[in-house]
């Protein structure tokens, strides 16, 4: 039974998250389609449970499924009207994947990946939660949820001054609880779907700029990173919030990649709205990192066709502004679901954010103290190579690297360098003014945010690139001994004017 109902749930979330990218016009390889639906029906389903709550609705297992049932089917309205134009076999061709190509190089890497991936499969399966944040906060208001039917249940009249986890997203109590409804008593094997998803999306993004060996040693550098791997079978926010943050900013920077992009591409920027939006629905401070993109935005929205700034004409400013709005809305409506109607209106307790705020704001020392804390103890030295792996050291070296002997960065690398040095400033100065946003427990799980934006800047490292072209020249070359391109062995018409000439 708990298998069917996992296909069940497969199934609604590949329709919910197709829907999704179908209504923002978003058409893409097989591969990405495939993986983003999965991730989409994902954030689709942890929103169900949670407007049941809003709406009062008792929450059971016909309920909660119907009502999955119910959203894939809504947002594959304009689908299914496509499909009866068009026929079912173009709907397919979109999920058909193209011919796979599997050179011998790649094997090795698979076997490591599919093991990882293995591990933190059964893991996900066969041990319960054990994390005191999350036992202390979404896994148990789950549990007490399908006992009561009811998120707002008995769980909060426990004394639990020496911990906010009671306050944080419903998205871990919504996806819990529709697993435990659906048989499963540990729940979190909704996290094996992100987990394989964001592994395949990823490697496919690193191979569109690297070749496929220096592609695979990027993807295993970060897998095995041992501080985020472990997240990939424990339940807590900052692993999906790393996903679906990364995934924003990849669209985000696919609009971005030529002048005047984000006006002749507004569906790929509220695409990368939306992600983003999800991302702050999973952990609300993401907001400000939203914000801060929005000068990258405007700067490329001013430029012409050229490259040249400009001054944008009446008819432009309005669209600019249009879709900057579009494009920061989803993580508005994500903060204020959480943070203000969720906290403020439904929770039979509260929590006043503002008295948790730093009251000496105007010595700045600790913010200086924290931002060298996070270089010194976090991204580097022996602590940070217990968290992090060399991924950080290789990052630095070939960054040097880069400055010395090319002495550019192209436009894509300014884009996720821009995205890294934003997050670290923000982390220091929320560090700074919330005393609870800690150096070794918050900030730190806050950093698995950078790890995919450093891999992807090196993806666009200007060495790396030259060397994975000098590789796939030397692949294309024939073996030795063998004729070059245009050259004719045995018989042939060069051939026969040697012998004539003979």
């Amino acid at each position: 039974m708990p298998l069917l109902t996992y296909l069940f749930l497969l199934l609604c979330y590949l329709l919910s998250g197709y829907g999704l990218l179908s209504l923002l016009g978003m058409r893409l390889k097989a591969v990405y389609m495939i993986t983003l639906s999965l991730l989409l029906g994902v954030a689709v389903a942890s929103f169900i449970p949670f407007l049941l709550q809003l709406f009062y609705i008792v929450i059971t297992g016909p309920t909660v499924f119907g009502a999955l049932l119910l959203a894939a089917l809504l947002l594959n309205i304009p689908s299914f009207l496509q499909i009866r134009k068009e026929g079912g076999a173009a709907f397919i061709r979109r999920f058909r994947p193209g011919r796979l190509r599997v050179q011998a190089y790649e094997l090795p890497y698979w076997l490591i990946i599919g093991f990882l991936i293995f591990v933190s499969v059964w893991r996900c399966y066969y041990l319960p939660p054990t994390s005191r944040d999350a036992l202390s906060g979404p896994e148990a208001i789950a549990e007490y949820a399908v006992r009561e039917q009811t998120i707002i249940n008995s769980f909060f009249r426990i004394d639990l001054w020496s911990t906010n986890n009671q306050f944080k997203s419903p998205f871990l109590i919504s996806l819990q609880i529709i697993y435990k409804l659906a048989g499963f008593p540990f729940g979190q094997v909704w996290l094996s779907i992100v987990f394989i998803s964001f592994v395949v999306f990823l490697y496919n993004a690193l191979k569109e700029k690297l070749h496929p060996i220096i592609a695979g040693l990027l993807l295993l550098l970060f897998l095995m990173t041992p501080e985020i791997y472990a997240y990939t079978f424990m339940i807590l926010y900052d692993y999906s919030n790393m996903v679906f943050y990364f995934l924003g900013l990849y669209f985000l920077f696919r609009a971005l990649d030529t002048p005047a992009a984000p006006n002749s591409s507004p569906a790929t920027l509220a695409f990368a709205g939306l992600l983003l939006g999800i991302a702050t629905y999973i952990r609300s401070e993401t907001l400000v990192l939203v914000v801060l993109l929005l000068p990258l935005i405007l700067l490329a929205q001013v430029r012409d066709d050229a490259g040249r700034l400009r001054v944008p004409s009446a008819g432009l400013l309005k669209k600019i502004v249009l879709a900057d709005v579009v494009f920061l809305l989803p993580s508005l409506l994500g903060y204020y679901l959480t943070t203000q109607l969720y906290i403020k209106y439904y929770l039979p307790v509260h929590y006043d954010i503002g008295s948790l705020v730093n009251d000496h704001l105007g010595d700045w020392h600790p913010l200086w103290q924290r931002y060298s804390d996070i270089v010194t103890r976090l991204l580097f030295g022996t602590f940070a190579i217990h968290l992090w792996g060399y991924l950080f050291y290789i990052a630095t070296v070939l960054f040097l690297a880069e400055l010395v002997f090319v002495r550019r960065l192209n436009k894509q690398a300014r884009n996720w360098l821009y995205a890294i040095l934003m997050l670290y400033l923000t982390l220091g100065i929320l560090g700074f003014a919330l005393p609870m946003f800690n150096l070794l427990e918050t900030t730190k799980r806050a950093l698995f945010k950078m790890m995919p934006l450093v891999l992807l800047y090196l993806a666009n490292n200007e060495l790396l690139l030259r060397l994975s072209r000098r590789i796939s020249r030397w692949e294309a070359l024939p073996p030795r001994g063998a004729p070059a391109d245009g050259a004719v062995s045995g018989s042939g018409p060069s051939s026969k004017k040697k012998s004539r000439k003979k």
